[in-house]
């Protein structure tokens, strides 16, 4: 997963816009109207944050909107039984082998999750989708989610108590067309994570309950 903040809509001095009971909430496979939207939503925020161009979705985009209508957060992510991962460029064997060995259980494919592409007007907003998707993944019996993290995504895990790990760093060398498209975002040093998905929902119940 990597993050790009866009210039917020809001003032600079104001407080974050309060989190919605109910957020409306998008779920834009390939074909759905909304989904070209969400990509250039998505398209927007990492050429405002890097210069980059963005040539690579999820199959799956999910957008949260603000109070104004407009697209406030969005993420994508792909299952491990739909086929390989965009990460898995970064890594020198199969993510599942990757993750079972610093887990040092074993990881079957089918309960991995990539989440990737998020962008979000503010960091609030990002921590409250990703608070979202880590509640929907875990009823959807999904136990481990991959991704690539920037510092700020990093420090978006913290505030949320959240504690991911380190399966590598992302190399722009592995890819096929290296950092060109990517402009600055690899000046950040993003690494290749993952995380136990019910230990952090268990740990965002807890957060919500306290």
């Amino acid at each position: 997963m990597s993050i790009a903040l866009l210039p917020s809509a809001w003032p600079a001095a104001a407080p974050e816009p309060p989190r919605a009971a109910a957020p409306c909430l998008v779920w834009a496979g390939p074909g759905h109207p909304e989904r070209a939207s969400l990509q250039a939503f998505i398209a927007a925020g990492f050429a405002q944050a890097y210069g980059a161009q963005v040539r690579h979705f999820c199959d799956t985009l999910v957008g949260c909107r603000g109070p104004d209508g407009s697209w406030a957060a969005a993420l994508g992510y792909t299952l491990g039984r739909d086929g390989r991962f965009f990460l898995e460029q970064y890594l020198d064997k199969p993510v599942e082998e990757a993750i079972a060995r610093l887990a040092g259980v074993p990881v079957g494919r089918a309960s991995i999750v990539e989440v990737g592409n998020l962008t979000a007007r503010s960091a609030g907003a990002a921590r409250q989708l990703i608070g979202l998707m880590t509640h929907h993944l875990h009823g959807q019996g999904l136990r481990w989610v991959t991704f690539t993290a920037t510092r700020a995504l990093l420090n978006s895990f913290t505030r949320l108590r959240l504690q991911p790990a380190v399966l590598g760093d992302a190399d722009p060398t592995r890819l096929p067309g290296g950092a060109a498209d990517w402009g600055t975002y690899y000046a950040t040093s993003p690494k290749v994570m993952f995380g136990n998905i019910g230990s952090g929902h268990a740990q965002l119940v807890q957060q919500r309950g306290a």
